[in-house]
């Protein structure tokens, strides 16, 4: 008959063994497979000359592709500025990317400028934020993904071109009297998601025609958004390095140097990825441009998918 201290000894062996084995909970958790992604304007086309068929968005597209799968083809992908042409294109090419694994989710709007999802994880929900004045869009959707539930927004905020100060019929009640547009647009959106409770990570990705300093950006980060591009370490644009820079530059309408080498020369940064973790989630972020340099094989002469860099990332929680 075993002694009593002899099977203590064995069970003490057992646990100590298991716990060598076995991950702790934190661990295991920030062992999941992260969530990756990209904002991305594509360029409507609408100011291009007829007979350019949208600068040629053909080739555009055929281009935003090959980035996608050169990146490893993210988890979701926030796109804007889905003019008419694009709005063709994209249905029809999109199941030809990546395997075919992408599902379109976008309002499909007759708006001029439409934003649009594409994803690879799971569908819980999904629906039209109607923020303020035309043609500014926003689309979301809630996904599965081994982090937990994400609640992924693309949108494309007001820009100079149109940017009117709210009134009582040109804007929800949330936004003040006199606060432009664009300024209204992080209003409205923060204040969507201050009422979905849930997620674990929440993301607002898209061309938000706000520089870092704006104040439409500080009504997110003021809601708890973290910028992404920050966050990951990354220096902010400037006329030095470029590096982060998303937008701008010299080159001359309507090509804006996407039939060049040299590009236009993006010197802001406007297209971002801010993510909100959710209870118990301390977000780890890695991020970095898509679609920022020219590619190696233009096609039919064009080098770039767009006048705008993208954003890229990969978003865990620890």
């Amino acid at each position: 008959m075993r002694s009593f201290r002899s099977s203590a000894c064995a069970l003490a062996v057992v646990v100590v063994a298991a716990m060598l084995v076995a991950p702790t909970a934190a661990g295991a958790k920030s062992e999941k497979r992260p969530v990756t992604m990209v904002t991305m304007n594509v360029l409507h086309g609408l100011f291009c000359p007829p007979e350019t068929d949208s600068c040629q968005a053909p080739d555009r597209v055929e281009l935003f592709g090959q980035w996608l799968e050169r990146v490893g083809c993210p988890d979701l992908v926030g796109i804007q500025e889905v003019g008419a042409r694009l709005g063709e294109l994209l249905p029809e090419v999109v199941p030809t990317w990546c395997d075919g694994e992408y599902e379109i989710a976008w309002a499909a709007s007759p708006m001029p400028d439409r934003s649009m999802v594409l994803t690879r994880l799971p569908i819980v929900e999904q629906g039209a934020l109607d923020i303020a004045n035309v043609p500014w869009e926003a689309y979301w959707v809630r996904a599965k993904s081994s982090q937990g539930p994400v609640d992924f927004l693309t949108a494309h905020f007001a820009s100079s071109s149109n940017n009117p100060p709210c009134n009582e019929n040109n804007c929800p009640p949330v936004c003040p009297a006199g606060t432009v547009t664009n300024e209204c647009h992080g209003i409205e959106v923060a204040d969507f998601f201050s009422k979905r409770p849930g997620a674990a990570l929440t993301v607002v990705g898209g061309d938000l025609n706000a520089t870092p300093d704006a104040v439409t950006l500080t009504h997110l980060r003021d809601a708890g958004f973290l910028d992404a591009w920050l966050e990951s370490g990354r220096p902010e644009c400037d006329d030095t390095h470029r590096a982060g820079c998303t937008a701008g530059g010299t080159a001359p309408d309507p090509w804006v140097g996407m039939n060049t080498q040299e590009g236009a020369g993006f010197d802001e940064r406007i297209d971002y990825v801010f993510v909100k973790p959710g209870k118990g989630c301390t977000v780890r972020s890695k991020a970095k441009g898509f679609a920022t340099t020219a590619v190696k094989t233009p096609v039919n002469g064009i080098w770039w998918p767009s006048d705008h860099g993208g954003v890229y990332s990969t978003l865990r929680c620890a």
